[in-house]
């Protein structure tokens, strides 16, 4: 039986979700630039533009923390602002190591 990969880091998380939304047809974007910074992951889907910011919390705790570290940083990068989207969607997201599962979300609107 082979066991599939874990995930470790940000990195390899943002990877499993980048092959996700391939196989469902997408084209995601990993680490699309702007002045300010890169955002994690990029998908248009519809007239919808998605952009997410990963986070990873190692000990199943501040998981609080780390999705207001996530929610400040995309409003610091301003992700996708520049662009000319009918929709788009900004969503931070906390994956907790120890549970193997997202444990924390949040949809910003400005």
């Amino acid at each position: 039986m082979i066991t599939p990969p874990q995930v470790k880091d940000e990195a390899s998380l943002r990877a499993y979700v980048q092959v996700y939304f391939s196989g469902a047809g997408l084209e995601p974007k990993v680490e699309q630039h702007n002045a300010h910074g890169r955002s994690d992951l990029e998908v248009s889907v519809g007239e919808r533009h998605w952009v997410f910011e990963f986070k990873v919390s190692y000990d199943g705790k501040k998981e609080e923390e780390t999705l207001s570290e996530g929610i400040s940083q995309m409003k610091v990068r301003h992700y996708e602002e520049q662009g000319d989207f009918k929709e788009l969607k900004r969503v931070v997201l906390v994956y907790s190591i120890p549970s193997r599962q997202f444990v924390k979300w949040k949809l910003l609107t400005f």
